[in-house]
């Protein structure tokens, strides 16, 4: 989630947020918004979803594409497309991999926050696979200090232009050398070449969301609830402090929650961090697919008003109708449907994060829209041999012993397979630890 380092939270009036570099983005706002006024009119009458699709519309900052910027995904034998797929519609039929990323933007209200600082970074990547029936929905979480192989990521929006150079490095810093320009795009479309290129997954679209948007979602929704099993304090870049139990999560204490990387009595590293992200997600699922969010108009309204207002999507996820394309069929889903695992990993030297070689079998599950870990097929139980009736022989006949039979053979049921990753679902493993 967003995140970073900075001083600790001070309660403080926060000013009106200033002009952002992004907001370049937002040309001929006024005359897209009537333009959707009219086709939500034809479309969708006065209903909530033509409400909540003009909320989306009006807040969030639609990037242009980086779609001829990133490098193309390295090749593999499962990604390949037949021609009546590359032929419809890219968001239907098919499996849809988003980028979801965590900016460490420091200005405007992002400032009052985390406190001001120059550039910017993201410590939080999650690939979010849309299985092609939309079945299901896995997240998967890439450790920001992965030993990464970066591109060479486009400067500027000229194919021939000024390009970074080829590097290893840790994963983040490929959302760091496009944010150099300024220019968010250019974040994002550096931080996917290094993913297509290390996972072999293409990726549809991507968004981008900072610490002021996290806050606004998660109290669009009422806070979150989460279950705490033992104490959490931070007091290094964050004021989380939480004693064991439940705990309603409002925007900044669970900004704090979903940020603290220094916890009292753990190694302070990125991947525990990663665990307390995917638990939260979950929980924040678990409101918004309850009815208290989906069966009411206002709080969808309030939700995408106040959950998009800081939102950056790409523009593959700019129109509207795209996006309710994609939530809507997951409106049916329970959270045990959503599964989060993090790339499997090992600690490396100097600083690393390594990927292991189960790394490799996660994105060929993802690539062939396949579960994450699937479900074992047991062997069917042999039928029970049937004893024939005995027959009594005629008078004049000698009785005769029947052969022994020879038992069926003993099928032992396979052992169950050990899981590949460590994967959780949307529920809380946990809940029963806090009663």
């Amino acid at each position: 989630m967003p995140g970073g380092r900075g001083a600790p939270r001070r309660a403080q009036p926060r000013p009106p947020q200033g002009p952002r570099h992004t907001r370049a983005h937002r040309s001929h706002r006024v005359a897209r918004t009537v333009g959707l006024v009219a086709l939500a009119g034809v479309t969708f009458a006065t209903s909530a979803v033509a409400f909540s699709l003009l909320r989306w519309q009006g807040n969030v900052t639609r990037l242009p594409s980086v779609s001829e910027l990133v490098v193309a995904p390295t090749p593999a034998p499962t990604a390949t497309r037949t021609p009546e797929e590359v032929a419809t519609d890219p968001m239907a039929g098919r499996a849809v991999n988003l980028l979801v990323l965590g900016s460490d933007d420091r200005s405007g209200q992002n400032a009052v926050i985390a406190g001001a600082a120059p550039g910017g970074g993201s410590d939080t990547t999650m690939i979010v696979h849309l299985a092609a029936d939309r079945s299901r929905v896995d997240v998967a979480a890439i450790p920001r200090d992965s030993r990464a192989i970066i591109p060479a990521c486009h400067l500027d929006w000229q194919a021939d232009g000024s390009m970074s150079s080829a590097q290893t490095a840790k994963f983040n810093k490929a959302f760091a050398i496009g944010w150099q320009t300024g220019d968010p795009a250019l974040a994002a479309a550096c931080t996917i070449s290094t993913v297509q290129t290390m996972t072999g997954l293409t990726i549809d679209g991507f968004v981008i969301v900072d610490m002021a948007g996290f806050e606004g979602m998660v109290d669009a929704v009422g806070g979150v609830r989460v279950c705490v099993p033992e104490p959490l304090r931070d007091g290094r870049y964050t004021a989380l402090d939480l004693s064991a139990g439940w705990h309603d999560l409002q925007g900044a204490q669970a900004l704090d929650y979903v940020r603290a990387r220094h916890i009292a009595g753990t190694d302070g590293t990125d991947p525990g961090r990663i665990e307390r992200q995917q638990r939260f997600i979950g929980a924040l699922l678990r409101k918004v697919l309850s009815s208290d969010v989906l069966t009411s108009p206002v709080a969808l309204g309030r939700f995408l008003d106040a959950g998009t207002s800081s939102l950056m999507v790409s523009a593959e996820l700019g129109d509207p109708r795209t996006m309710l394309g994609l939530a809507w069929p997951l409106r049916n889903l329970d959270s045990a449907d959503f599964t989060f695992v993090t790339v499997p990993w090992v600690y490396g030297t100097g600083g690393y994060v390594d990927w292991t070689d189960d790394a490799a079998l996660l994105w060929s599950r993802l690539l062939g829209d396949e579960p994450v870990n699937p479900v074992p097929v047991v062997a069917a139980t042999p039928p029970a041999p049937v004893t024939p009736p005995p027959v009594t022989p005629p008078p004049d006949l000698p009785v005769r012993t029947p052969l022994p039979v020879a038992p069926a053979p003993v099928v032992p049921a396979p052992p169950a397979p050990k899981p590949d990753f460590v994967v959780r679902t949307a529920d809380d493993p946990d809940a029963v630890l806090c009663g």
